[in-house]
This record gives C-alpha cells, structure tokens and sequence, in this order.
C-alpha cells in the first residue's frame, strides 16, 4: 500500500511540474545529490538536442552533459564565456557550475536566438535547472535602446540646429524646445516646456501663430508665415515654417523660426507691427507692408509639374507641397493639354506650370497659350532652386479667382447607369481634376467626396463598386472614414474594397492604411495605368467592361 502511494505521489509530483514547465514555457530538469537526473520536462529536448535516453530518470549528469557535448552545446560554457579545451575539461567545468548554489547566465544562438540558463543547487543536495527562451525580451530590450539612442539623437540634433524650433502636442502645448528657441526668448526649458504659446507671445501674435499651427494640425499642410520677434535692435522678421509630424491620434506640429532674409526693421519701422500676412496691414498704418522674400500664404495657390522624370516629379511635388501650395504632376504635353482644358472648363485656376527643361517646347507653348505662367528648370537645380523660383513668380500677383461653385461629379447628378460607380474622398482641386481626368478616361462613372463625412455619407446612399480614399481629409481623417465605413458594412453585409491615396508610400503609411481596413495604396502622382490596375484587382468583370 505504502508503495502505491509512493507512485501515485510520483506521478501527481510528475504532473505537477510538467504543468508548470509549460506555464512557464521553460524547460525543467531536477537531479539529486548523486548528480542522477529525477526530472526533465520535455521542453528540455527543444534546448538541449539530445537523444530521449539521456532525458530519463538514473541517467547520470555527467552522461547528459557528455551528450550535449557531442550535440554542439559545447561552444559556451554554462557562465556564457567560451572555453577551448577538451570533452572532459568542459564536463567538469559544467559539472562545477551545476553544483554552485545559485547561477544564472544568458546565451546566444544563431538558430535558437536568445536563452536564460538559471541553476540552484539545495541544502538537501538536489539540483534544478530553469531554461527559458527570452529572445522577444531581448528584442524588445534591443528596440527600447535603439528607441532611446534615437531619441537622444534626436534631441541632439535639434538642439545643435541653428534656428529656434519648438514641438507642440495635440493640445498645442509646447512639449520641446532647442538651445537656438531658449536663447531667442532668453528662458530655460523649465520656464518653456507645458505652456501654450500665449506665453511667450502677445494675444494677437499667439492668437495668428495659434491658428496656424491648429490648422497644421488638422489638416497635415505644412504652412509658412512670417512674424516679428522684438529684439533689443528692432523688430526682426521671421518666416515660421510649420508641419504635423507622427501618426493618427500622436501628431506633433514641429514649427522652425528662420530669417527669411536679412531684414530686420527699426523701431520706427515696426511700430505697432506683430504679425502680417497677405491682405494684412501694420497697425496704426492705412498701407499694406510689402512682405519678405517668401509670401505669407501660398495655400490655394495650384501648380503643375511637367515631367517625364519620377525622380524630377517626386522632388517637384515635395519642395511645392512643402511651400503650402497645390500641386500635380503630368508626363508629357498632351496630358499637359488635357489637364489644362479640363482646369479651363472646371474654373478652376493653374497659378504656375513647372516645366523639366527636357521637356518638348511645345510644354511652355501650352502654358502661354492657356495662359498660364511657365517655369523651365534644369533637373540639377530643382532640389536647391525651385522653392525660391517659384514663391519669386507666384509673388507677381494673385492667382485668378475661381469659380466657388464648379464641381466635377455630385452625389445629387449621378448618371444613372449599370456601369460600376467610383466614390474619390479628394479634398484637393487639382488631384480632383486629375481623377475626374482619369476616371472619364476609362469610362468611369464616379462621384468625389471632398471631406470624411461626406465620403461616408455617399458610400451609404449610392453603394459604389470601390473607394479611392485620400488619406489626408479635413474633418476625419480617410483613415478614420475607412473604420467607419468598415463598421456599417458590418452590420449591413456590405464589402466594398477600399484604395488608400498617399502622396508618398512609406511602408509605415502601408501599414497605418491596412490596419484601417483599407485593401491596398495608390501612390501620387497618380497614373490611369495604376488606377487601372488596382480596378482589375478588385473590381469583378472589369475587363469586360473596359473601353478599348
């Protein structure tokens, strides 16, 4: 009876620690005072690639560890350094190290990454060994320092710049400043960080930047406005340039001061004089002050990018969007034309046509001829040229006003037809023209939504095939549109697939696109063979239905 007991009593101790070596995901092996194994968990076989036999109870320690010798486990000895001697010179090392009363060690493998070796040796004499996998701890810990050296960095490099620059937090409160932002108001980061910016500036000034930077904010268009900064010789005059940085629900707004050129007014000159912009005037004064070299507010202003050279496009597009400004790109003159007579018709205003000077001639002819003012730019000089060159021709005068109530497609005048329905979400008037341009190329009927909730409200009223989805849209974002649309297709059983637009496809975006619900990207500037492509991906009969 006594020895029934004794074996029940084994397999419930058995059970009992095979339960908990696989809650803990680790492997366990107990020896006794004579080094003879009692216990091995069969995690231990996934650590130590040894044959079963050697994993039974009475085998004897040294025998293990001969196995795992003979197995490759040899290269490290159990304190982590490596040792260079023979098979029995590393078992008795081994041996030793399993008899100290407490050790505990890491190790690196090439294929089993990293492993946490943890031993004990009792007062009674038995022995336990604990091994762990912790290479998604080691990883973590790796990214956490990468993530701090980045930081530091970071931090580095803005404090090293040589014009002021200040982050504010979703609530505009000012979350980091540099040494240059300090020394311009003469106050530490302790007096700087947590407050708004109607600290450090007076109501108007504070209520203009204010607004600027919410805009920024709301919208992701970068903005570029001029202020003055009282200093000890004047008023000096300072372009703010302003972008939203981070992803959906993390944005900061990094805002630069820089001089935008050497211009700093006297006290005479500046009286009174806070801020200004376009249409805005000194105070105390009836004449409007000319501005500085870069305009206070390019926004709304449209221009065109001719080029048949991506890298040319990419670079264009970056420096003009940069600037506040709207811009596209064609590739060559007859799709310069079709753009321009569709703008014509629209209403809608080019304000300045960009041209590759590799480009045919007849690219400036078209421009001149839909009068338009043309920009010829050699590849070499757009990185470090065009910004000025063109804030220089858009500083001629205003752009022609247009039409307020001009619209390509609405959900109340949607051709009735069998013919599949594109819903765009596009709040920007050229990329609408571009899509309308596209969209009537293929034999498209479409409708274009220019905010989040309008592209929602239409996708519930005229269930279209597939969505062209700006991520950039003022009210909710296309990201937020998407959830919503994912939700009510959900409770309805509709599936629509919906197409992020992204003006540059960073595979972070990628991934903030699909995590939305969203099917695949499209990459500005857009093409109709990109566009054509992701139809013939998911809308069904495409092929049979497109023109010739």
């Amino acid at each position: 009876m006594t020895g029934e007991m004794a074996a029940r009593d084994a397999q419930l101790h058995t059970a009992a620690l095979d339960a908990a070596s696989e809650a803990l995901s680790a492997a366990i092996m107990i020896y006794d005072r004579n080094d003879e194994l009692i216990y091995a968990s069969r995690q231990l076989a996934g650590y130590v690639p040894v044959s079963s036999q050697f994993l039974s109870p009475g085998t004897r320690l040294r025998e293990f560890l001969g196995a795992a010798y003979d197995a490759g486990m040899h290269c490290c000895t159990p304190a982590g350094g490596t040792v260079i001697g023979s098979r029995d010179e590393w078992i008795a090392e081994s041996i030793a190290a399993h008899w100290r009363e407490r050790l505990d060690y890491q190790t690196r493998d090439s294929q089993r990454g990293w492993t946490k070796v943890s031993m004990r040796r009792l007062s009674s004499g038995h022995g336990l060994c604990v091994i762990t996998d912790i290479s998604e701890q080691k990883k973590r810990e790796e990214q956490w320092l990468a993530d701090v050296e980045r930081v530091q960095l970071t931090e580095e490099i803005l404090d090293n710049l040589p014009h002021p620059v200040f982050v504010q937090d979703r609530n505009l409160t000012i979350v980091a400043v540099n040494r240059a932002f300090c020394a311009l108001f003469g106050a530490g980061t302790d007096v700087l960080l947590g407050n708004s910016l109607s600290s450090l500036f007076d109501a108007v000034l504070a209520a203009n930047l204010g607004n600027t930077t919410r805009h920024v904010l709301e919208t992701g268009v970068p903005s570029m406005v001029s202020m003055t900064v009282p200093q000890p010789a004047g008023q000096v005059v300072l372009a703010v340039r302003s972008q939203r940085v981070g992803k959906p629900g993390r944005y900061f707004v990094v805002t630069s001061l820089d001089h935008p050129a050497d211009m700093t007014l006297t006290a005479e000159q500046s009286a009174g004089a806070i801020a200004f912009g376009p249409d805005q005037q000194v105070a105390g004064s009836d004449e409007p002050v000319d501005g500085p070299a870069i305009p206070f507010d390019l926004s709304g202003r449209r221009v065109l990018v001719v080029t048949a050279d991506g890298g040319f496009a990419e670079t264009g597009l970056k420096t003009l969007t940069d600037l506040g400004l709207d811009a596209c790109s064609v590739q060559d003159a007859d799709e310069e034309e079709a753009f321009l007579s569709v703008a014509k018709t629209a209403g809608v205003a080019i304000d300045l046509v960009v041209v590759d000077a590799e480009m045919d001639m007849r690219c400036l002819e078209l421009a001149r001829q839909y009068g338009v003012d043309a920009l010829p730019i050699d590849r070499f000089r757009i990185s470090g040229e065009l910004a000025e060159l063109a804030v220089e021709r858009l500083s001629h005068g205003p752009s022609v006003e247009e039409d307020d109530d001009w619209e390509i497609t609405t959900g109340d005048a949607v051709p009735m037809s069998s013919d599949p329905l594109v819903l765009v979400a596009e709040d920007n008037a050229i990329n609408q023209i571009v899509f309308a341009q596209i969209l009537e190329g293929l034999g498209f009927r479409f409708i274009i939504a220019s905010d989040g909730e309008e592209t929602v409200r239409l996708w519930q009223e005229l269930e279209p095939q597939i969505v062209l989805m700006d991520v950039t849209l003022p009210g909710i974002s296309g990201y937020d549109a998407c959830r919503r649309i994912r939700d009510l297709g959900r409770s309805s059983g509709r599936t629509t697939p919906v197409i992020g637009v992204l003006a540059h496809a960073f595979e972070r975006d990628r991934e903030d696109c699909l995590s939305a619900g969203m099917d695949d990207i499209l990459q500005k500037p857009l093409s109709s063979e990109a566009i054509e492509a992701i139809f013939q991906r998911f809308i069904p009969g495409y092929i049979a239905f497109s023109p010739a």
